[in-house]
């Protein structure tokens, strides 16, 4: 059985190309959101990041149950990049799957998964493009 951990970070795990990516060979997917006010924009409230990554885990919840997978999720307060590695290692996950993301802190977030063993896949999610008239 393979089990795969989708921490969001980016609000686009919800994207139909991210989805299809995590979801197409596996058996299980754990979605975890992480409020880690270190990193928080310094605008954004806490229940208002709360409520955005709950919309998205909604999104990713009703897709991820059309594909007939197992679904479970996790809200953890703390480091993202500790939640993340503790998370993968008690559920016993197979991959850690992240939508690219071209910074510093996410670069910080691979080299530490690759430091502790820990399996990891980054998918490329294209912004969709605004229609236009």
């Amino acid at each position: 059985m393979v089990k795969v951990l989708v921490p969001l970070l980016t609000g686009k795990e919800k994207e139909n190309d991210f989805v299809e990516a995590f979801t197409s060979k596996v058996d299980e997917v754990v979605v975890l959101q992480i409020i880690d006010k270190d990193f928080m924009n310094k605008t954004a409230s806490t229940i208002g990041e709360m409520r955005q990554s709950r919309a998205v885990m909604e999104e990713v919840k009703k897709i991820v149950g059309l594909k007939k997978k197992k679904y479970s999720e996790a809200t953890e307060w703390g480091s993202t990049i500790n939640k993340i590695i503790s998370l993968a290692v008690l559920q016993k996950v197979d991959k850690v799957f992240f939508v690219n993301q071209q910074n510093q802190f996410f670069g910080d977030i691979l080299k530490e998964l690759k430091k502790n063993k820990i399996q990891y896949e980054v998918i490329d999610v294209l912004e969709k493009e605004e229609e236009k008239d």
